[in-house]
């Protein structure tokens, strides 16, 4: 998945096209209706998209962007226009900061250009469907395309570039981060650009909601990528400042009067430290009780698996309430957990401490945890203290993995995230007979398995997730899996977490 250019030089037989569009006094388009910008023949490459339009607010939020390659029926592209050219909550040029990357311009007063790669085989069909409400007078688009004689360079020949558009309002604060990408097949993470608006009253900087983690490829050879803080995801450090270049940046940041942050434009790509996944990808990114809107682009094999379904007009709105699952479509089959975590792991309670429950439990099981926190940093306790109540809590795998943070976050001023803590994930499953069954594990740190009544693995990973195969006897009717999981500082700093499957 190289860039596109250095193949000029190799294909003998290359013809450039470009499409042009303007919608001027005429409504020679049809409101609320898929309209088709350009139909092409391949296989070719489409290798920029330019925008423009009258400075209307939000009509950038007002028009959705989609295409489809190679006759697919799921669009691999759809975002609201201007969101997709990396500009949040329907702004237009003119309100916008720089931003010059090599793949996504805003060029003055209001050129949205795009620059990533988009090869197809067969065909490649781009559509806009205006709202009711919007007028498209003086809205122009010009789209820059190859053709290739034969077929796609090698490079490309399995790999088409996708773009999806999410939104939630408000995330939650202390537990499940904001998703940016779900996406399976085989493939690499190109970039993602970020909406970020604060919500008041809202004790903890936006960025104290914690860092990125991509959870990679739970059905084969899981691994784990686990970041800090949300600014530290943008490469800036101590908050973000107006900043742009090549790989990150921050085109646009706007106060309120009295000086506090309102909204925050955000982007980083991946093309020099690109993230490959070969089976799935999961990634998250901090976000406590803000409202973050998001476009990713990322190129994989088809075929794709959406993961969010793009509102209604006045539904996508800067403002509109979307809570999470409202829009989204999960991963299936997802296995539903129960988690029942944090509990203290240190010299007082070892490791090896029993609890009643971990050979049967009741349902019932319930205490108030006080948290470590960070010795003399930001350990101020939120309003409505930090403890946490530890119960069994509900948690589906998707991919296979378990973040024991969703739970088991404490509300403090800070980036919190437990270590010196154990925790214990339960389910349960379904046999038609008796038989042994082989699983795939992978963990960091020390872990205990549990089939039925049987001990059936125990093992320590102190320096990352690594993976480890064990069978287990299982019984016809109903099964018991339990997973008991430590969490120490380690090198996916504190990420806790396993992924475990039947393999």
């Amino acid at each position: 998945m190289q860039g596109i250019q250095p193949l000029f030089m190799t294909e003998k037989n290359v013809r450039s096209g470009r499409v042009s569009k303007f919608y001027y006094g005429d409504r020679n388009y049809k409101p609320n209706e898929w309209n088709v910008i350009a139909d092409l023949e391949g296989p070719g490459s489409i290798n920029h998209i330019w925008v423009t339009f009258a400075s209307d607010a939000l009509l950038g939020r007002r028009v959705l962007l989609r295409c489809f390659w190679d006759d697919e029926t799921e669009p691999s592209v759809e975002a609201p226009i201007s969101d997709f050219f990396g500009v949040p909550f329907g702004l237009f040029g003119t309100q916008f900061g720089k931003m010059s990357t090599p793949w996504l311009v805003m060029a003055p007063e209001n050129g949205f250009n795009c620059y990533f790669t988009m090869p197809f085989a067969r065909r490649a069909r781009i559509e806009i469907m205006p709202a009711e409400e919007v007028s498209l007078i003086g809205f122009y688009i010009q789209i820059d395309y190859c053709q290739f004689e034969k077929e796609l360079p090698r490079e490309w020949a399995d790999f088409r570039f996708h773009a999806q558009y999410r939104f939630e309002n408000p995330c939650e604060k202390y537990g499940r981060n904001y998703l940016f990408l779900d996406a399976t097949g085989r493939g690499m993470l190109a970039g993602v650009t970020f909406g970020i608006e604060m919500h008041y009253p809202q004790p903890d900087p936006w960025y104290h909601g914690g860092g990125d983690t991509m959870l990679i490829d739970g059905e084969s050879r899981p691994a784990v990528l686990h970041g800090i803080g949300a600014e530290d995801f943008i490469s800036h450090s101590h908050g973000v400042r107006e900043f742009h270049s090549n790989y990150v940046g921050t085109p646009y940041e706007e106060k309120e009067a009295d000086g506090r942050l309102k909204r925050l434009g955000l982007y980083r790509f991946f093309i020099q430290d690109p993230v490959f996944f070969s089976r799935s990808i999961r990634a998250t990114l901090g976000a406590l009780g803000n409202a973050y809107s998001s476009v990713v682009y990322w190129y994989q094999t088809e075929p794709h698996r959406p993961f969010f379904r793009v509102p209604s007009v006045e539904a996508r709105m800067p403002g509109a309430e979307a809570r999470y699952g409202r829009y989204d479509l999960e991963s299936q089959p997802a296995e539903e957990w129960q988690i029942l975590a944090p509990f203290p792991c240190n010299q007082n309670e070892p490791f090896e401490t029993v609890r009643p429950f971990e050979q049967l439990e009741t349902g019932a099981e319930s205490y108030r945890f006080h948290p470590s926190g960070y010795a003399g940093i930001c350990r101020a306790s939120l309003p409505g203290g930090d403890n946490i109540d530890v119960k069994w809590k509900p948690q589906f795998a998707y991919h296979h993995f378990i973040d024991f943070n969703v739970v088991a976050r404490p509300a403090i001023g800070c980036i919190c995230l437990e270590t010196e803590v154990v925790g214990y994930a339960l389910r349960y499953v379904d046999s038609a007979s008796d038989r042994e069954a082989v699983f795939s594990f992978a963990f960091d740190d020390e872990a205990v398995v549990w089939v039925n009544e049987a001990r059936c693995f125990s093992g320590s990973h102190p320096h990352g997730l690594r993976s480890v195969n064990f069978t287990a006897r299982l019984r016809k009717g109903r099964n018991r899996i339990l997973v008991k999981l430590s969490n120490h500082d380690n090198d996916n700093w504190r990420f806790w977490g396993f992924c475990l499957r039947m393999a």
